[in-house]
């Protein structure tokens, strides 16, 4: 991705590419003009020490742009209320922090940065094939029932009936900028 990002910004001499881990970024204090993160501090062990370590790295007035879901608020319309709770529940449980995206702006404070305005988006899936590519309707109900969330018996029918329409499914997403 680093070899890619290099080939699309080699008209941009500006623009520095560099390797790293969030926890422990490889620049100086106040260096950065802009950082961004997308869909990763849900995975991150300790997303609190991420983002002060994402404000180290910026200089002041630097911008910092996050989008991140809530996979708490997943919901997946279907007859079968229960199985779809199971399922959403489940879902939320496969990351690290499930509500990052709902608490994003309360990190950034806590890092002394300013939260410009925060406008949720709903995420909404209407056709099966694009909601089962994004939630993984088949694959995380499979993963679930082997996990013991679902039941076979619930499960089953369950993306069968999905398929047949009309489908409504999806989450809350928050893209945030903070600026240092």
């Amino acid at each position: 991705m680093l070899e890619e990002a290099r080939r699309r910004l080699a008209s941009r001499p500006n623009v520095e590419l560099l390797l790293g881990d969030i926890r422990e970024l490889p620049i100086p204090d106040g260096s950065a003009d802009r950082a961004r993160v997308d869909r990763a501090l849900q995975h991150v062990a300790d997303s609190e020490a991420a983002v002060r370590e994402v404000r180290r790295g910026l200089r002041p007035g630097g911008l910092f742009g996050m989008a991140e879901p809530d996979g708490d608020t997943l919901a997946v319309a279907d007859q079968d209320v229960d199985t779809s709770r199971r399922f959403a529940r489940f879902v939320a449980g496969q990351v690290r922090n499930p509500t990052i995206g709902r608490d994003l702006a309360r990190l950034c404070l806590h890092a002394c940065m300013r939260i410009r305005p925060v406008e949720p988006v709903a995420a909404l899936f209407r056709d099966f094939d694009t909601a089962d590519q994004i939630l993984g309707l088949r694959r995380n109900t499979t993963r679930a029932v082997l996990a013991g969330t679902m039941t076979e018996p619930d499960a089953e029918p369950w993306p069968q009936r999905l398929a047949q329409g009309p489908v409504v499914a999806g989450f809350t997403f928050y893209p945030v900028v903070a600026e240092a």
